[in-house]
C-alpha cells in the first residue's frame, strides 16, 4: 500500500501500522496501559509522515487492518483503566478533528459514560444509555452490550435492582452470543453485585468465580483483583470474616500489582468493614481514614460516601454517637447527591436511626428507621431489610413496646436467615432472645416453658456463626445469655416441679414494659446471687414484696423458705418473741417453745417490709443477726445460728429516721449496701396500660384489653394521671371496672384529681352506643333469672337493649328466655 493510498479517505478510516497497533493491544491486555498508550502515539504519528502503513495479516484472514478509530479507542478504554479522566476531553477534541464523535463511534460514548459513572452520576448514564439502546434496538450494533452493562451498573447504584438484573443478563447473553469472554466475565461480575444486594451469597459467590476463571484465562489481573474484592464482601456478610480477609488481601495484592488505585481504595473500604466486624476498631478506623483521603484526592464520591458511613460504624460501636452522627449526615449529603433513593441513602438512614435509639430520640428513631426500611424493601435489598427489622426491634424494646419488638426481631430472624446472613443473623437472634425473656418478665402471658426452650435453642444455634467468625465479644455475650437462659429453665422446673409436688410456688411477675424497670430487674437478678442484705426503697404500691420474691427465687436459697414479715402488723409488745422465738415458760401462757420468724427462715431469706417501723430497741438484735447470725430467744440464754439473707423494704425516709434518732445509723448502713429504689408509677406511664391489661385479665379469668372495658379518652386520660396509690391502685380500678361491666354493661370509676377536677373512668364502647364484645358477655353464672328479668324491665322490654346491657348477643338471649320460660309477652313488657 503505497502513502498516497494511505492518505486517502476521512481520517478516522485511514490505516495505521499493524505490527505497532497489534503490540499496543497486547499492552493493554496485559494491563500494561502506559506502554499500550507509548504504541498508540507511536501508530498516530506516522500518520504525518510519508513513510508507507505497515499492514496487517495480507491475506486478511485473521486480524482486520487497523484504522485510526481503532486506536483513538484503544486510547480512550486505556485512559479510563489508568483513571485519567482529565485527558479524556483532550482526546475527545482531538477525536473531533478526526471526525470521530459518538456519531461516527459509538464506543467512545461508551467510555465518556463510563467516567460518568465512575463520578457518581448514575441518572446521566442511565438517560444517554436508554436514548441509544432505544434508537438502535432494530439494528442491533455490537456496541449495544456495552450500553446495557454500563445502564445495569448504574441502575444498580440508583436502587433499581430489577432493571440492573434485567440489562446483566441481556448483556451476558449478548457478549456470549459475539464470543467476547472478556466482556462476559464483566457482566457475570455485575451479576454478581446483585446477588450480593440481594444477599443470595451462594450464587453470587458462582458468578463472582465465574468472573474470575474467565479473567484468569485471559491473564487481566485488575479485574481478577475486582472478583477476588467482590468474594470477600460476599464473604463478611455471610459472616465468614477469616475467609473474607483472605480475599480482601488477595484482591489487594492483584491490585497493587497494576496500581488499579480506585479498586484498591474499593478494597480497603471492604478490609476496614472486616476489621470493624471483628471489632478491631483501631485498624477499621485508619483503614478506613486513608481509604477516605484516596477517594476524596480521586474525587469518588460513591466512595467518599462508603468510608464516612462507615468509619461512623466505628464511631457508634465504640460509644462516639456525636461523632458516629457526623459521619452519617456527611455520607446521607454525599449518597443523597448521587441517588435520593439508591442504596448508600438506605444504610446511613438506618444507621442514623439508630443513634437516634442509642440517644433516647425513640419517636425520631422509628420513624427514621422506617424509611429506611421501606427503601430497602423497594431495593429488594434483603440484608439492608433484616438489618432495618433488627434496629427498629431494638428501638421498640427500649420503648418498651415489646409486641413490636418481637415482631420486628421475627422479621430480622427471617431475612437474614433467607438470605444466609449468618453472622447477622446470630446477631439478630441474641435480640430475639431479650425481647423474648423482656415479654416473660414483663409477664406479658406467654407460655414460659415454651418461650424459654426456643430462646435456648435460638441462642445456641447463634453461638455456631461467632465461633467460626472468631469473635470473642459476641461469643462471650452469647455464653452469658444461654448461662441466664440455662439458671432460668432450671428455675422453671424447679417450680413446676414443687407445683406438682403441692408446694404453693407460683411465682408472681412483675408487670413491666419500661426501659427502667427492665434495668432495675436486671440488677435485681444481678443481686440475687449476693449473700448480702438488700434495702428495697419505694412508695407504697409499688411492687417491694414482688422484687423480694424475685430476690429469693432466683438466689442459691430458693430451695429455702421465704419468710415474710410486714413490721407493722405485730404488736410491739409481741414483737420479740414472734421474731426471735421463745422457749416453754418465757412469758405467762407459753406452754411450748416457739421457733420465732428468724428460725423458720433458716436456710431462705427473711424479707422484712416497714422496716422502718422496726422498734429501736430491737434494733441492736437485728444487726447482730445480720452480722454473725445469732440471736436470743425470748427467755434463753443460749445463743442460736441461723443462716438467713435478710431483704428489708420501706417506703420512709430511713436517712431522716437516722437524723431523727428513730433508727440507728450502723443498721441503716449494714442494710444499704445492695440497695434497689423502685419508682412510682407515674415515673414509668408506659407501664399503667399493661398494668391495667394484666389486672383486667385477672379480674376476668382471661386474657382482655383495656379497651374492652374503657373509651379511649379514658384510656389516654389513664396515662396522665399520677396514680398515688401506684399499682395497687391500678389493680382497684380493674377490679371495679370488671364488676361494674358484669353487673351494668358500663364501668364508671371515679379515682383521684387531674388538676382541678375529679377524675372518671368510663366505657366501653355501647357508652358511644357500641355493643360489649361478646367475648366479654357474662357467664351463665353471673345471668340470673331476675337479673335478666330486671335488665329487660329497666330497657322498657327492648330485647336489643336488653342483649347490650348484659354484653351478649340477641341470640343468646333468646336461648336464656327460652331456658327460663320468659314469655315474649312478659319480656316485651
Amino acid at each position: 500500500m503505497s502513502a498516497e493510498t494511505a492518505h486517502q479517505g476521512p481520517m478516522s478510516t485511514r490505516p495505521i501500522p499493524a505490527p505497532v497497533f497489534q503490540q499496543a493491544r497486547e499492552a493493554a491486555d496485559r494491563e500494561e496501559y502506559e506502554i499500550a498508550l507509548e504504541s498508540i502515539r507511536l501508530c498516530l504519528d506516522q500518520l504525518g509522515t510519508d513513510r508507507p502503513v505497515e499492514a496487517g495479516d495480507p491475506d486478511g484472514l485473521s486480524q482486520p487492518q487497523p484504522r485510526v478509530g481503532d486506536a483513538v479507542l484503544l486510547w480512550a478504554r486505556c485512559l479510563f483503566q489508568l483513571e485519567r479522566h482529565e485527558e479524556f476531553p483532550l482526546l475527545l477534541s482531538l477525536a473531533g478533528k478526526w471526525s470521530l464523535d459518538s456519531t461516527t463511534m459509538a464506543e467512545l460514548d461508551v467510555v465518556r459514560l463510563g467516567f460518568a459513572f465512575k463520578h457518581g452520576r448514575y441518572a446521566r448514564v442511565v438517560e444517554e444509555a436508554s436514548r441509544f439502546i432505544a434508537d438502535h434496538r432494530q439494528d442491533l450494533p455490537v456496541v449495544l452490550a456495552d450500553f446495557l452493562l454500563l445502564r445495569g451498573h448504574a441502575y444498580s447504584n440508583l436502587g433499581e435492582p430489577r432493571k440492573a438484573q434485567e440489562d446483566a443478563e441481556l448483556a451476558y447473553s449478548l457478549f456470549r452470543l459475539l464470543g467476547k469472554e472478556k466482556d462476559c466475565a464483566r457482566a457475570a461480575n455485575l451479576q454478581g453485585m446483585l446477588k450480593v444486594r440481594e444477599a443470595d451469597y451462594p450464587q453470587a459467590e458462582c458468578w463472582f468465580r465465574r468472573a474470575l476463571a474467565l479473567h484468569r484465562k485471559l491473564g487481566l489481573r485488575k479485574n481478577m483483583g475486582g472478583n477476588r474484592l467482590n468474594l470477600g464482601v460476599a464473604c463478611y456478610k455471610r459472616g465468614d470474616l477469616a475467609q473474607a480477609e483472605i480475599e480482601l488481601q488477595a484482591a489487594m495484592a492483584l491490585l497493587a500489582e497494576v496500581e488499579a488505585r480506585v479498586p484498591l481504595c474499593r478494597a480497603a473500604i471492604a478490609r476496614g468493614v472486616n476489621a470493624r466486624l471483628q471489632r478491631d476498631w483501631g485498624k477499621a478506623r485508619a483503614i478506613l481514614t486513608r481509604a477516605y483521603e484516596q477517594a476524596n484526592q480521586m474525587m469518588l464520591p460513591r466512595e467518599e460516601a462508603l468510608a464516612l458511613e462507615f468509619l461512623g460504624d466505628v464511631c457508634r460501636d465504640e460509644g462516639k454517637l456525636a461523632g458516629a452522627r457526623r459521619y452519617y449526615s456527611r455520607a446521607l449529603a454525599i449518597g443523597n447527591s448521587l441517588a435520593p433513593d439508591g442504596d448508600i441513602v438506605a444504610e446511613v438512614m438506618r444507621r442514623q436511626g439508630q443513634v437516634l435509639g442509642e440517644l433516647g430520640r425513640h419517636t425520631e428513631a422509628v420513624a427514621v428507621l422506617r424509611r429506611a426500611l421501606a427503601l430497602a424493601r423497594r431495593q429488594g435489598d434483603g440484608y439492608e431489610e433484616g438489618l432495618g427489622h433488627r434496629a427498629l426491634a431494638r428501638t421498640f424494646l427500649a420503648m418498651g413496646d415489646l409486641q413490636a419488638a418481637k415482631e420486628h426481631s421475627a422479621g430480622s430472624l427471617e431475612r437474614l436467615g433467607g438470605v444466609g446472613a449468618r453472622f447477622q443473623w446470630a446477631q439478630s437472634q441474641l435480640v430475639h432472645t431479650r425481647v423474648l425473656l423482656a415479654r416473660l418478665d414483663g409477664g406479658l402471658l406467654e407460655k414460659t416453658e415454651t418461650v424459654l426452650e426456643t430462646a435456648w435453642r435460638g441462642t445456641l444455634a447463634a453461638l455456631d456463626p461467632f465461633l467460626q467468625a472468631g469473635v470473642e465479644h459476641w461469643i462471650v455475650e452469647t455464653r452469658a445469655l444461654l448461662a441466664d437462659l440455662t439458671r432460668r429453665r432450671a428455675l422453671w422446673d424447679r417450680i413446676r416441679r414443687d407445683t406438682a409436688g403441692g408446694r404453693d410456688q407460683e411465682t408472681q411477675p412483675i408487670i413491666h414494659v419500661s426501659a427502667r424497670m427492665r434495668d432495675l430487674i436486671q440488677m435485681t437478678d444481678a443481686f440475687a446471687d449476693s449473700e448480702e442484705p438488700v434495702l428495697i426503697v419505694g412508695a407504697t404500691g409499688t411492687g417491694k414484696e414482688l422484687f423480694a420474691r424475685r430476690l429469693h427465687e432466683n438466689s442459691p436459697r430458693r430451695d429455702g423458705n421465704l419468710v415474710c414479715v410486714n413490721v407493722t402488723a405485730i404488736p410491739e409488745s409481741m414483737f420479740e418473741r414472734e421474731f426471735f422465738g421463745h422457749v416453754r415458760g418465757a412469758f405467762s401462757g407459753a406452754e411450748r417453745d416457739g421457733s420465732g420468724l428468724a428460725a423458720q427462715a433458716d436456710g431462705g431469706t427473711l424479707f422484712l417490709d416497714e422496716i422502718g417501723e422496726l422498734p429501736l430497741e430491737l434494733q441492736p438484735r437485728l444487726l447482730r443477726l445480720l452480722q454473725d447470725g445469732t440471736f436470743l430467744a425470748l427467755g434463753d440464754p443460749r445463743e442460736r445460728r441461723v443462716d438467713v439473707r435478710l431483704v428489708a423494704a420501706t417506703n420512709a425516709d430511713l436517712e431522716t429516721l437516722v437524723r431523727e434518732g428513730k433508727f440507728r445509723a450502723d443498721l441503716y448502713y449494714r442494710l444499704k449496701i445492695l440497695e434497689l429504689r423502685l419508682p412510682d408509677i407515674r415515673r414509668r406511664r408506659e407501664d399503667i396500660l399493661p398494668l391495667m391489661r394484666h389486672f383486667l385479665s385477672r379480674a376476668a379469668g382471661r386474657s382482655v384489653d383495656p379497651e374492652m372495658f374503657f373509651n379511649p379518652e379514658s384510656l389516654r386520660l389513664m396515662r396522665q394521671y399520677d396514680w398515688p396509690g401506684n399499682v395497687r391502685e391500678i389493680a382497684m380500678v380493674a377490679r371495679q371496672a370488671r364488676l361494674q361491666l358484669a353487673g351494668t354493661g358500663q364501668v364508671r370509676v371515679e379515682v383521684g384529681r387531674l388538676g382541678n377536677q375529679t377524675l372518671v373512668f368510663t366505657g366501653p364502647r355501647q357508652v358511644a352506643g357500641l355493643a360489649v364484645p361478646h367475648r366479654l358477655a357474662e357467664t351463665s353464672q353471673t345471668i340470673t333469672r331476675e337479673r335478666l328479668l330486671t335488665v329487660l324491665a329497666e330497657m322498657g322490654g327492648n330485647r336489643a337493649a336488653a342483649a347490650r346491657r348484659l354484653g351478649i348477643s340477641r341470640s343468646t338471649l333468646y336461648r336464656y328466655l327460652e331456658r327460663w320460660g320468659i314469655a315474649a309477652k312478659v319480656a316485651g313488657g
